[in-house]
């Protein structure tokens, strides 16, 4: 007779929830330092449990000091390779404080939320917190979500109308609001409007503008494709002369596919503060690099003690809180807003944790560059960095997106520079271009391209071009 065995599969699937506590971690991780103070203080005004101990900081990094800048902020140093620190009692923030901490440096919490790391991302959430209406709020995720990989809105706004009940006219407002935020160009409704906005932007920043160029846009851009210099020249009672410069200056200076530019690859969300913040300051002592994420927000957020003594009175025995304790409506309220305390400073702390962890990562890998030496960029990715660290890739692009970290030379530079390896690439041109001229000569594109061959560098001459434009390097005809 044979034996039937039964067995039993079980089978255990995981599934990552999406708590209120990590939503709000991740919210926080994306904030650049200035967003983050005044996070700080709006959770300070929402929440008495919640509470930020007074001392003088650091105006740049938020340090501890007496109330001036401290000595690695300082621009007058005696040693600018040597940063002495304003308070040696402070913990340093490296590997061994942060072990000795209650959290595991190996558990990170956003790891759990996969979300997309678009720039589109950024722009929303720049947006949102440029609109405090809903209704606005509501229409930038629709608006933000109807832009393309080219960076064009594909929506009418008769088509946003009808989904969210809103007028043409505040839906208009909100546009504008998103294309002064998003990279130049985007949001953009056709080309011609995509043109208009660099410009605009081009000419606030101080860049000289062809005078045909706003009317070749706005009225003969079709017949500019078409190389109609003597007919658009005819028509604006202008030079030839001057129409081939605006085709010029519209060729080399503006972009067709705007969300596609090197521009908006580097592009950060704007920080609502009024000055930037290094997150990070890196120093030199002797030959060893310091990562420090230096604000004392982080060790200065506390819940507060008489809310504590309310919550559990049987630890606190304290007189007030004993009165207090008698209504139990009182105690309920007094713990719900002491929870909601500490998984806002837990949240703020992780911040901290995460960013240093990604920073020391970096830093490490780019330390030549980081030491000062421009063609030591190494090719980066923020995939890379998070397998290496072991964290979801959404996890390091919010620690990097609209951060600043303050090099050993004091130079304050965004974090996504770290990652942009086409930097050394242009370090590269200019060293060709600054050769050319004490030689005396003009090297054109293609001539670049193959000079860079002997760097080990292969990039075809439209790249040279486009790099050399973001330089604002004339080409070769005018050099």
């Amino acid at each position: 007779m044979q034996q039937m065995s039964v067995g039993v599969d079980q089978t255990v699937e995981l599934q990552h929830g999406f708590s209120p506590l990590l939503m709000q971690a991740n919210h926080i991780l994306s904030l650049s330092q200035a967003d983050l103070e005044m996070a700080v203080s709006e959770a300070i005004e929402e929440n008495p449990a919640l509470e930020l101990e007074d001392c003088v900081v650091c105006p740049v990094c938020g340090r501890r000091t007496s109330g001036e800048p401290c000595a690695t902020c300082r621009i007058a140093s005696p040693e600018p390779t040597v940063a002495a620190r304003a308070d040696e009692s402070l913990p340093r923030f490296d590997q061994e404080y942060r072990s000795s901490g209650g959290a595991d440096p190996d558990f990170d919490p956003m790891s759990f939320i996969a979300s997309a790391t678009d720039i589109r991302d950024q722009i929303l959430e720049s947006a949102m917190a440029s609109l405090d209406d809903g209704e606005e709020q509501v229409i930038a995720l629709v608006l933000v979500d109807a832009i393309d990989d080219r960076g064009f809105l594909t929506l009418d706004l008769e088509e946003i109308a009808a989904q969210t009940g809103a007028s043409e006219e505040t839906i208009e407002r909100v546009l504008a609001t998103i294309q002064e935020i998003a990279p130049p160009g985007v949001g953009a409704r056709s080309l011609r409007e995509c043109l208009l906005l660099q410009v605009d932007y081009l000419r606030a920043e101080g860049t000289d503008i062809p005078p045909a160029v706003q009317a070749v846009i706005e009225d003969h851009l079709e017949e500019l494709g078409g190389k109609r210099i003597g007919r658009i020249a005819k028509a604006l009672g202008v030079d030839p002369v001057e129409v081939e410069a605006a085709q010029a200056f519209i060729r080399d200076q503006l972009t067709p596919h705007p969300l596609q530019s090197q521009q908006a690859a580097t592009w950060t969300a704007p920080s609502s503060g009024g000055h930037v913040v290094p997150d990070v300051v890196v120093t030199l002592e002797g030959e060893k690099l310091w990562i420090e994420v230096p604000n004392a927000i982080y060790d200065r957020l506390h819940t507060d003690a008489f809310y504590r003594a309310i919550a559990k009175p049987e630890q606190n025995p304290a007189p007030e809180a004993a009165a207090a304790a008698t209504d139990q409506e009182t105690v309920s309220h007094a713990k719900a807003q002491v929870a909601r305390a500490q998984q806002f400073i837990w949240a703020v702390r992780q911040r901290r944790q995460t960013l240093l962890r990604v920073a020391e990562y970096v830093c490490a890998y780019q330390e030549a560059y980081v030491r000062g030496n421009a063609r030591g960029l190494r090719p980066l990715t923020r995939s890379e960095v998070a397998n290496a660290l072991g964290v979801h890739e959404s996890t390091c692009s919010r620690a990097v997106a609209g951060k600043f970290i303050m090099l050993p030379s004091r130079k304050v530079i965004p974090m996504s520079d770290l990652f942009a390896a086409s930097l050394s690439v242009k370090h590269v041109i200019q060293q060709i271009i600054d050769e050319e001229a004490a030689n005396g000569g003009a090297l054109s594109d293609a001539q670049i391209s193959e000079r860079l061959l002997d760097h080990g560098i292969r990039i075809a001459r439209r790249t040279v071009a486009k790099y050399r434009s973001q330089m604002h390097i004339l080409p070769s005809t005018v050099r």
